[in-house]
């Protein structure tokens, strides 16, 4: 009988009704046999690292076999852990998903031997001279084994933060598949005590030296949130109710001064160094404060200078201020009073945005001081660039566009195991704002903080879902990212529990799916250059006047065109003040009931389609005043609790079709017509159009790709194998084709 049948067995015996001594023994066994099965597959190891070694030596890449056998390699003695714990069923999962690889790696490596497969060749980063931006990608030198050329291409970075085992395995990492790492340091590391300082350079300059060597990128998180109690307790007035990470007074004098100051300590001895990838200033920012009296200052005077005098001002907001100083920051914390009046809270919305992307200016400028050509990003969460009950946070992506090199976030998509009856996965959150970054600054998106399995859950999670989730952010305008975690955590009491170090086939997927991506970079990056063809407006005016029903209907537009072949972007509120009109052909307007006189203004020069989702959009000014004028456009009734996504993307699909709006290259069903649930993007490139196509659905399905009414052929990008006639898609299948000119 197979060993994971034993254990299964094994497994069905405790759940039985026996006594703790029969339980203990069924553990026991259970254990004894896990270890057994460990046992065979590292005994396997030295027989396959021969062969491999002996492919090696025929000229044979061998990036793609050696990161199955490195996962074997070291989640031997991580399952062993697992096991000695007593996390039977973790074990259980592990030991199954090692037993598929080790046979997998066994299956390519007898084939290669026998000359009936050769394994791809995959271009690496040469980690000697740091990448350059350009567009959405990363230009950096590569290799490929067996040869002594360097060619500048885009690379695709792909790795774990965020702690200190990502710095000790740094030398693994590149049998890993992986190339990028993040880790950090803090004030409170740098200053422990007030007239002391830490030298960290000596293990910065000694990380950065290895990872160079290793051909691993890192980016380094400041992490100011690491903020000393020395300085509390100095300066009292930093003390202030705050949400989320950043524990201090953001207004206060001494705390610029103070990060200012350590900024420039940290990275001036490091900024030459070509292992340095990018900075990042701050880790899921949020700048929502209890008023203080520097805030208070400081949106009195940005008021006097948006309206002039309190006429004017009293005149919008229909208050009765005698003057400025008798109005105060709203309290984000008790919103409820915050929004009396109603137009102070959404004066106060767009002032925090420009504070807090001031404050992050400051620590961007103070990386720029001393290492001018280092990229700078922030951390910001997806969510709070966009959703209404996040408004308050001060997180906006065109504004953080102006200041930073790098479109930074931290995005999640988490395995639904199934509670869902639509998709798969979690995947709008990071598809619609990452193309939100993307419209508000053409750069790369590096989601420094990625959450592909939930936390604190160790459930198994299929390798296709890791894949599609790391594919598909690419897609999407990622162009690096750390995913988390990478950090040793067997305590299912901790929130740490479950992360990558957990599973095996999960690891495996991440470094393979670099390898596929930097194999593909030229592609994928034409599918991320791809112009914009059509345009979702985002008011932040909206988010802040109507809640969830902003949000139903923004949402619910994005996964209708999601699911129509086309490029989608962003034209947000305060683009349209700066005077930018979209270029798309078609723009949708999802229940945008409130939009600034400024926006509005640039709005009437737009000369494509308009699409409004909902009777009353553009209706009201930032201030809730009655528009008089309107938009000529075509109008999608919605009703927040009856209209339902698909009725949305029937009518843009009607209307798209008259206008001949869409993609060159269409999905369709067996019998010719449009099916839901599959995202595909199209692209122009030298040799021929790329299709990129992914499956969000949870059963099987069966597509053909046309183009003119007729049925292509087309060529799997990363297989070379010929693809025509129907297509058939697993729940989380990624196929990129192309159609030879």
């Amino acid at each position: 009988m197979h060993r994971l049948l034993l254990i299964m067995a094994a497994l069905c015996l405790s759940c039985s009704t026996v006594s703790y001594a029969d339980e203990a023994k069924a553990d026991n066994t259970q254990a004894a046999t896990i270890k057994a099965g460990l046992q065979a597959i590292e005994d396997s190891l030295p027989p396959i690292k021969a062969n491999l070694d002996k492919l090696k030596s025929r000229g044979q890449d061998i990036s793609y076999p050696m990161v199955s056998y490195t996962v074997l390699q070291n989640f031997v003695g991580y399952s062993r852990e697992e096991t000695d714990y007593g996390d039977i069923k973790r074990a259980v999962d592990q030991l199954s998903e090692l037993e598929w690889i080790q046979r997998k790696l066994k299956s390519d490596i007898s084939l290669a031997l026998a000359g009936k497969l050769k394994f791809p060749i995959v271009p690496r980063w040469t980690g000697d001279t740091r990448p350059v931006i350009k567009g959405s990608s990363f230009i950096a030198p590569t290799k490929v084994p067996g040869k002594s050329t360097r060619q500048m291409r885009p690379v695709f970075f792909n790795g774990y933060g965020h702690f200190s085992q990502v710095q000790d395995d740094i030398e693994k990492w590149p049998n890993y598949g992986i190339n990028m790492i993040q880790f950090e340091t803090g004030p409170m590391i740098v200053f422990p005590e007030e007239g002391k300082v830490k030298d960290v350079t000596p293990d910065l300059l000694k990380t950065l030296d290895r990872a160079k060597k290793a051909g691993v990128a890192v980016n380094l998180l400041l992490s100011p949130h690491y903020f000393p109690e020395w300085m509390f307790n100095k300066y009292p007035e930093l003390r202030k109710q705050r949400e989320y990470f950043l524990p201090m007074c953001l207004h206060a004098p001494e705390c610029k001064e103070f990060l200012r100051r350590y900024v420039k300590l940290v990275v001036e001895p490091i900024k030459d160094h070509p292992a340095l990838h990018s900075i990042c200033v701050s880790n899921e920012p949020r700048n929502v404060e209890e008023p203080c009296k520097y805030a208070n200052e400081e949106f009195r005077a940005w008021l006097k200078a948006r309206h002039g005098d309190i006429a004017t001002l009293n005149g919008l907001w229909r208050t009765s201020y005698a003057d400025f100083d008798e109005i105060t920051v709203p309290n984000p914390f008790n919103e409820q009073e915050a929004q009396q009046p109603m137009c102070r809270w959404v004066e106060f919305v767009r002032w925090n945005e420009e504070f807090f992307t001031a404050w992050h200016k400051m620590l961007a400028d103070a990386v720029h001081e001393v290492a001018p050509n280092v990229p700078v990003h922030a951390k910001v969460q997806s969510f709070t660039l966009g959703a209404s009950s996040e408004v308050k946070c001060g997180n906006d992506a065109y504004l953080y566009g102006k200041i930073f090199e790098i479109n930074g976030n931290d995005s999640s998509n988490n395995y639904d195991f199934g509670n869902k009856d639509d998709y798969t996965d979690a995947w709008l959150s990071n598809n619609m704002y990452y193309d939100l970054q993307r419209s508000a600054k053409d750069a790369p998106v590096f989601n420094s903080e990625n959450h592909i399995v939930e936390e604190g859950n160790a459930t198994a999670v299929p390798a296709e879902h890791i894949r599609t989730a790391l594919w598909q952010q690419a897609i999407h305008g990622q162009s690096a990212t750390t995913i988390w975690l990478w950090q040793r955590a067997i305590n299912p009491k901790t929130e740490l529990y479950g992360n990558f170090m957990q599973r095996p086939s999960c690891a495996r997927a991440v470094g393979i799916t670099n390898l596929d991506l930097n194999r593909a970079a030229y592609e994928v990056t034409a599918l991320q250059q791809t112009p914009e063809q059509v345009i979702i407006l985002q008011s932040t005016s909206t988010a802040t006047y109507e809640k969830g029903l902003s949000d139903s209907s923004l949402f619910r537009t994005y996964i209708a065109l999601n699911f129509m072949g086309m490029r989608i972007g962003f034209i947000t509120e305060r683009q349209l003040e700066d005077g930018i009109v979209p270029k798309a052909g078609v723009l949708v307007i999802p229940n945008t009931r409130h939009l600034s006189n400024a926006a509005f203004e640039t709005l009437k020069k737009y000369k494509g389609h308009v699409m409004m989702i909902g009777n009353s959009s553009l209706a009201y000014d930032e201030y809730d005043k009655k528009r008089s004028e309107t938009i000529k456009g075509e109008i999608v009734p919605f009703i927040r609790e009856q209209t339902k996504t698909k009725d949305i993307y029937r009518v843009l699909k009607t209307h798209f079709a008259v206008w001949k709006v869409g993609p060159k290259t269409t999905v369709v069903d067996e019998k010719g017509d449009s099916i839901w649930g599959v995202e595909w993007r199209e692209a122009e490139t030298a040799t021929g159009r790329v299709v990129n196509l992914c499956s969000y659905l949870t059963t099987p399905v069966t597509i053909k790709l046309r183009a003119n009414g007729k049925d292509v052929k087309a060529v799997d990008v990363l297989t070379g194998k010929a693809v025509s006639g129907v297509i058939k898609l697993k729940p989380l299948d990624v196929r990129l084709l192309k159609i030879k000119k």
